[in-house]
């Protein structure tokens, strides 16, 4: 009898724990592939930002929204301080795939350009070409900010792991 309700008791635990909500990153900037929207997350707290290309010396970036998140499940849900909701789906590498759009239409997906570590130290950080895909040179950082790899990636692609360049981070 014993063991059997030790079995039970760790198969609620395994089930509990795959219920878990998905981990996402505590601090990250995230843009969109054409450059138009920016997201900042930290602290649970998010500010959503637009960007417009007036004219070729003329691009005005302003905030839209903010207000506070939470992740539910593969969800980050994002509630601003005048009573709209954004909902993103979780995608790999912390993408953000729009699923409830509040007054945005035209927004495609979110990508990360920076995610820090919880102590606000980069964790990665690197380029993205028009469609939102890692391209050129991506650098990986541990907590304390030393730099322990750099990939090299062309259209989403890795091109090469622990390339050596001559960057140098201060």
């Amino acid at each position: 009898m014993k063991i059997k309700s030790i079995s039970l008791f760790v198969l609620f635990l395994s089930f509990l724990s795959c219920k878990k909500d998905k981990e996402y990153p505590k601090y990250v900037e995230l843009k969109s592939g054409n450059g138009t929207y920016s997201l900042f997350i930290k602290d649970g707290t998010f500010e959503f930002l637009k960007t417009e290309f007036r004219s070729y010396d003329q691009i005005i970036t302003a905030s839209f929204t903010e207000g506070k998140y939470e992740v539910s499940g593969d969800e980050l849900i994002l509630k601003s301080n005048n009573g709209k909701k954004y909902i993103f789906n979780i995608g790999n590498e912390s993408e953000l795939i729009p699923v409830k759009m509040d007054s945005l239409q035209d927004l495609k997906g979110l990508f990360p350009i920076q995610i820090l570590h919880h102590n606000k130290m980069p964790k990665e950080m690197g380029r993205l070409d028009s469609l939102g895909r890692k391209n050129a040179l991506w650098l990986y950082f541990n907590e304390k900010g030393k730099i322990i790899n750099q990939r090299l990636y062309k259209s989403g692609e890795l091109i090469k792991d622990n390339y050596k360049s001559d960057i140098i981070i201060k």
